[in-house]
């Protein structure tokens, strides 16, 4: 993705720099040759801070706002005033990707910053009468990811030596990350037929029912941006509220983040405490499922801040988020409790939902694929 983020902007005349800290950075640096820092992490302040010096920066671009390496240099935009530019993948996926000033999700101030006038000149081509960015879907997007992840680990595993002091922000055990993702695709073949039946007849049945989609185990969204330490957490508020305030007739149906696939995953808490609470012939745990849909049909969908509460509210559900969500606004999302949800759940408000997706859209997202392959240009063009 940077290298053709570098030419992107090297076409537009920018000076560009990249400091890479392991292998796997490495590996993605072809347009240009790299400052390696090799360093351990209470050097990078300094180190970042004579970089900053010696090339007259003028703007920081991160992929990710919340790892240790990036919080410094965040904080080192901040006291230089400069200019701060966080990458993430996109609210709306696939085909785009996040970009903000500042910060994303929980940092986000963008809608507080800027407002988008449809009437203006749009800021990306292909834009869609709604109002609406086309999506740059690129071909194989899902293949492509786990072809770009596996070299990255395969090739940080590689360089370890070159990079003795990095600190990742996850495990790196080449053995440990290959199970991983061998124990995920298994239980992916394992539980789909079955999931996708019991979302069929659920849609069939027309039952009442309220979707919770998980964060992935250990994500920025729980550590930084909610009152939850982790998702049990989560999971164990949710599930007492609805035991005590829901519905006899209403079920609640977790669905497991895609990338948590490989882990330990909660089915077995998750059974565990609903039969505690004497809830067990109403809720149900998916491993696979079209989560749009299911967001679509439900009765309400509860978060923590996932992007499964835009797909929701784009689609006219109720949404009720227990995180710091950039979404959780008055008309857009529930503001009551999570108790009276339950049986009292909102609809988000139109048209307040068509001008606050149009706000979003045009200001935070841009219509590029991350996982592209590196010969595939970024088409993006915008005016300004």
């Amino acid at each position: 993705m940077f290298d053709r983020l570098t030419r992107w902007l090297r076409a537009g005349a920018a000076s560009v720099h990249r400091i890479v800290f392991q292998g796997g950075d490495l590996l993605d640096t072809k347009a240009l040759i790299p400052v390696l820092f090799q360093q351990s992490l209470v050097e990078w302040v300094k180190f970042l801070d004579d970089f900053l010096d010696l090339h007259d920066i003028d703007c920081i671009v991160l992929f990710g706002q919340s790892r240790q390496y990036h919080c410094v240099a965040k904080s080192a935009a901040q006291a230089r005033g400069l200019k701060l530019i966080v990458l993430e993948e996109g609210y709306f996926r696939p085909g785009f990707m996040t970009m903000e000033l500042g910060g994303v999700n929980g940092y986000s101030r963008t809608l507080q910053r800027y407002l988008w006038d449809p009437a203006l000149q749009p800021l990306t081509e292909g834009l869609q009468p709604s109002g609406s960015v086309a999506p740059d879907i690129t071909r194989s997007h899902f293949q492509k990811m786990a072809w770009h992840a596996s070299c990255h680990y395969l090739a940080m595993h590689r360089a370890r030596e070159d990079f003795p002091d990095y600190q990742h922000h996850r495990g790196t055990e080449l053995p440990s990350y290959a199970g991983y993702w061998l124990r995920s695709w298994q239980r992916k073949l394992r539980h789909r037929s079955r999931d996708i039946f019991f979302q069929e007849d659920l849609f069939r049945s027309h039952r009442s029912y309220f979707l919770v989609p998980l964060q992935h185990d250990g994500d920025a969204q729980i550590v930084h941006h909610s009152p939850f330490e982790q998702n049990t957490d989560f999971i164990i508020k949710v599930m007492r509220s609805f035991a005590e305030h829901a519905s006899m007739q209403a079920w609640l149906v977790f669905r497991q983040h895609p990338h948590s696939r490989g882990g330990r995953g909660h089915h077995r808490f998750i059974a565990s405490l609903a039969n505690e609470l004497g809830i067990s012939d109403r809720v149900h745990h998916l491993i696979e499922g079209d989560t749009p849909r299911l967001a679509q049909h439900a009765t309400g969908v509860v978060v923590i801040n996932s992007t499964v509460g835009l797909q929701a509210i784009e689609r006219g559900a109720p949404v009720k988020a227990l995180g710091a969500a950039l979404y959780n606004l008055p008309g857009i999302t529930d503001q009551g409790d999570l108790d009276g949800f339950w049986t009292s759940a909102k609809v988000p408000e139109r048209p307040g939902v068509e001008q606050f997706l149009i706000q979003i859209k045009n200001l935070t997202q841009v219509p590029i694929s991350g996982y592209a392959l590196a010969n595939e240009p970024i088409l993006w063009r915008p005016s300004l």
